[in-house]
Parts: C-alpha cells; structure tokens; sequence
C-alpha cells in the first residue's frame, strides 16, 4: 500500500476511533484553564496603544533586547508593538508553533497515528505461512510498552510460529532519518533522534545502570532487550558519576567508559539508527519471549494490502500530542509531525511539510518573510521566522474552529512546562507560551489574558550572544507584566 492510501486509511480509522484508548496521563494534560477573546472587550484607542508602546518601551532596554524583533498584535491580528518585526531570525523551538498549529489544522485535533501488525495469512491455525508486517503511521509516542502489547496480541490470536521474515514498514516517511542542518555534537543525545514512520520510545534506547561494589563493573541494562544493540565497555562503581557513552557511526554499538556512582541505579537514553529495523528486530525479539517464533529474519519492506489486522494500536489525540510537545519541548514529536503533513503530498518528507505549512500561512494571510523550514523542531540554526509571523499565526490559529484546543495546548507561564521558571507578576496566570532557546537564541510566543482588552498575541526573538542573559529574560518577562495591565 502506498505511502498516501496508508495515511487516507489512518484519517478514515482516526474519524471512527476519535474516542479511542489514547494514555490517560497525556490526554489529562491536555485541556487546562481557558485563555478567551473576551468578546465585547473595549477596542483598543490610538491613546491606549500609545501608552501602550511608551510602557513597553521603558521595560525593553536591555542591550540585547534593543536589536531584538517584537510583534504583538490584537485578537484580530492588527499590531499593537513592533521592533524589527518583519526581519527573519532563527527561533529555536518556538518554531513548534508553525508545525503544531499546521498539524491541528489539517489533521484535525482528534486524528490518532495508527501502528499494526498486519499479514496475508489467516492465523487461525497457528501458523502464518509467509511475513508479518510490523507497520508504522508516524506515531512520534509509540513506546516500547506499545509494542510489548501488540505481541501479547499476537499471541493471543493464536499465532505460534511465522514461517517468514518480520517486516518493518515505514514507507510512509522518506529522506534521512536526520537533519543534516543539525548540529553533529547533538546527534548524540536523546532530543536529536531521528524521524521515521516507525519510531519506537521516541527513537532512543534505555541504559539502565545498577552500580556495584565500588571498584566493580556496573551492570548494564538494556532496555527493550533485544539483539538490535551491543554494548561494549563497562562503567566502574565509584564515588561520582562521570560517563561517557559513544555510538558507532551508522552502527546501534555503543561504548561504555568511566564510572558511575554507588547506591543509586539511573538510565540513560540515546539515539539509535535505522530505526524500522530496530523496531522490527526488538518486536522479534518481544514475539519470542511470549512463544511465537519468527522463523526469518527482521528487515524492512513495503507491506501489501493485506486482510488480516492482528494488531491496532491508536496514539493519544493529536490535541494531546501537541500539547505534549509544546510543554517539554519535545523535538520528536514536531520533526514526526512535520513528516506526517509531508505524507499528505504523497512523500513524508521535510520538503513537503514545509510546503503544506505554506500553504496554511498563506491561506490566513500570515505573512511569511523570509520565512525558511528547514525542520519542525527549530533544532537547526538556519531556520528562519519573522516575528510578526509567529504573533499573526497565533493570532489567526485562535480565531479558527479549533481555537480553543491551540490556545489551551501552550503551557501557562510561570507555572509549567519549559516557561515555568519565568518571573511574572501582573500576568502570572495569564500567559499561555512557547519558549525556545538554542546558543545565541532566546525566543517566546504566545498569548497574553490583558484585564480589559482581551486575548492579544506576542512573538519575542534575540538573536544575540547575549541572549541568555538574565536581562533579557527580565526584559520579556515586564513586558508581559505591561501587557496584562490593559
């Protein structure tokens, strides 16, 4: 089945099971304190947007904050501040607001990631004559746990032994697993794993260390077990923890050096590569230990369109997801969903992703100077966003039929999430936004609860050496403060 029937075929199961078994703690996180129009609100006067501008201006002067680009503008989009607004700057992760926003639009808030297993043999006999299929639709939550589940549900449909191969599909993406604008010291850590249709614990594998005696090995767990990776080396049990765990190039091989302290076990998570394989060989392994043998080989291929569907597994609401990710900032999720609006022009690509969120700006009027998608993350330095692009885009996502659900997804400032270090006072509770921050960057956009005028939406972007500075932070965060006064 092609990449584009597949993903037809999700959003047709997706509208049937649109109340389906989703993860109670991601779905309760998902709707939270509404942040409202206020409808009937006083307009905003020329006089208010003048003391408006004066205010905002005596609380933006720190050095770094004075070469940054501001938007804010009204519920309707009309600006209320700007500051080099029209220039395209990186955004670091507030880029997640193009990718999440796009995703809730097209895909509905609703839509689920549908991961199978499939085959062409009737199981009933214990016995499939030929391959099982492990397919994968994009889901960025799948976790091992998932999987562990859909081989209990082979077993219990009556499957013993498979006389094929198990073969992993993730057709439904294409291109590298990872962006080659990303920053190569990254790719060793958990927040740069890479993008496939089937991504399984968000594509990293778990290093459970159970330390010793001191001055003995540690023992290494490797969780899910499976003959997909080798470890080798071997921590000490010390005094201090100081670890390093490398990976073979192109290779699921990774090396152990240095020490860990004793009396506490900890995990460590890092990325794998050729990650539908690894899938594949981690199910075979998960199949064995419940009795069902795969007589073959795992591998990857392109399943047929088959009538047996041993195995549905729906991911969390798209809501939910998107809440998720703007939380923590999960960088997964946005680089899956970026891929899985690709998949709608037939090819589940970065490139045309990048052209499906266009395609939305531009029907809202959004305008897009200098505009430059490289990822969905906003992990690569060379994306590229005006902030008056992010504020209308916020703006025109608030006044849509899933308003509410794209509002009520951003973390409260000051209170949870990435932003809940900030120090508000005057609009503590009254600021939903997304952070982001990568060297030389410090950026927010959200929304702002004003006391008399409404909901209005922001977009802050340093791009400076001094962005991290703790004058910038207090900059942003006394603007927010002037905000909610109106």
């Amino acid at each position: 089945m092609s990449a584009t029937k597949r993903l037809a075929a999700a959003l047709a199961l997706a509208a049937v099971a649109a109340c389906g078994h989703g993860r109670a703690p991601l779905e309760r996180g998902a709707v939270t304190t509404p942040l409202a129009a206020a409808p009937g609100a006083p307009a905003w006067t020329a006089s208010d947007v003048q003391a408006l501008r004066r205010q905002l201006a005596a609380v933006l002067g720190a050095s770094a904050l004075a070469t940054s680009g501001i938007a804010i503008v009204d519920a309707d989009g009309r600006p209320l501040f700007e500051r080099r607004d029209l220039a395209p700057m990186t955004p670091a992760s507030t880029f997640k607001l193009l990718v999440g926003t796009t995703a809730l639009d097209v895909l509905g808030p609703a839509h689920r990631f549908v991961t199978t297993f499939e085959s062409d043999e009737d199981p009933s006999d214990g016995r499939i004559d030929g391959d099982l299929y492990l397919v994968g639709g994009g889901d960025p939550t799948l976790t091992s746990d998932d999987l562990r589940g859909g081989a209990g549900a082979v077993k219990r449909d009556g499957v013993r032994i498979v006389t094929g191969n198990l073969v992993a599909d993730a057709t439904m993406f294409s291109g590298p697993e990872v962006n080659k604008a990303w920053d190569p010291d990254d790719l060793q850590y958990g927040y740069a794993a890479g993008t496939s249709a089937l991504s399984l614990d968000q594509g990293t594998v778990e290093f459970h260390l159970v330390p010793e005696s001191v001055g003995a090995p540690a023992r290494v767990d490797v969780r899910p077990r499976s003959d997909a990776v080798q470890v080798a080396g071997s921590p000490i049990t010390g005094y201090a923890t100081l670890l390093s765990i490398t990976r073979d190039a192109e290779r699921n091989r990774f090396v152990f050096d240095g020490r860990i302290a004793a009396g506490a076990e900890q995990s460590f998570w890092r990325p794998v590569t050729e990650m539908p394989l690894y899938a594949a060989e981690v199910a075979r392994s998960m199949l064995a230990r419940r009795g069902v043998i795969v007589e073959g080989a795992a591998r990857t291929g392109v399943a047929p369109v088959v009538p047996h569907v041993l195995w549905r597994h729906d991911s969390p609401s798209l809501a939910a997801i998107v809440h998720q990710m703007w939380l923590e900032s999960n960088n997964h999720f946005a680089e899956q969903l970026l891929r899985a609006l690709g998949a709608l022009r037939g090819a589940g690509t970065e490139a045309n992703g990048a052209v499906v969120e266009r395609a939305e700006l531009k029907r809202d009027g959004v305008p897009e100077n200098g505009l430059r998608v490289v990822d969905g993350s906003g992990l690569a330095p060379t994306d590229r966003v005006a902030p008056l692009t992010l504020a209308t885009l916020l703006a025109r996502a608030a006044l849509g039929p899933d308003g509410s659900v794209v509002v009520n997804a951003l973390p409260r400032v000051g209170i949870e999430g990435t932003v809940r270090y900030r120090q508000l006072t005057d609009a503590l509770g009254r600021v939903r936004a997304k952070s982001g921050h990568i060297e030389d960057v410090n950026s927010l956009a959200g929304y702002v609860q004003t006391r008399r005028h409404g909901r209005i939406a922001f977009a802050f972007i340093v791009n400076d050496r001094r962005a991290d500075d703790g004058p910038v932070d207090d900059g942003i965060d006394k603007a927010l403060d002037v905000l909610a006064r109106f």
